[in-house]
């Protein structure tokens, strides 16, 4: 058995792991739509909810603000996401997916449907659940 296959009991380390195999899982589908995986967790976030800050978003897709701002703007540039000023507080962005990026949001999403992935989340689950 491969050093890297063994079984941890470091959640920083697993969770690193079952990331990175997510990933590779999904690097075609990232790849069709010329999508980094961190484009993809900015599109997932927004999928499952809408018109969000953009302090909100990069605490939802785990990113530094700066990072974060760099995808928004690269996605915004290809139409994926739309970025509006905040109703109530002009100070503040707010950002959605397009129809657009509603579309691909989804079909990734669909390719998440695969053995590999399921895999990869059902031993994350089970490493959570143990005491």
């Amino acid at each position: 058995m491969e050093v890297a296959e063994t079984a941890g009991t470091d959640p920083a380390v697993l969770l690193a792991r079952a990331q990175r195999r997510i990933e590779r899982a999904l690097a075609e589908a990232y790849a069709d739509f010329d999508l980094t995986a961190e484009q993809w967790r900015i599109l997932s976030v927004l999928l499952d909810e809408p018109g969000q800050t953009m302090t909100r978003l990069a605490d939802g897709a785990a990113l530094p603000a700066g990072t974060l701002t760099r995808h928004v703007d690269r996605l915004t540039e290809r139409g994926l996401v739309l970025r509006r000023i905040h109703a109530e507080d002009k100070r503040r962005a707010v950002v959605a997916l397009s129809p657009v990026g509603a579309s691909v949001a989804r079909e990734i999403r669909a390719r998440q449907q695969t053995d590999a992935v399921a895999g990869v989340v059902r031993d994350l689950r089970s490493a959570l659940d143990r005491p």
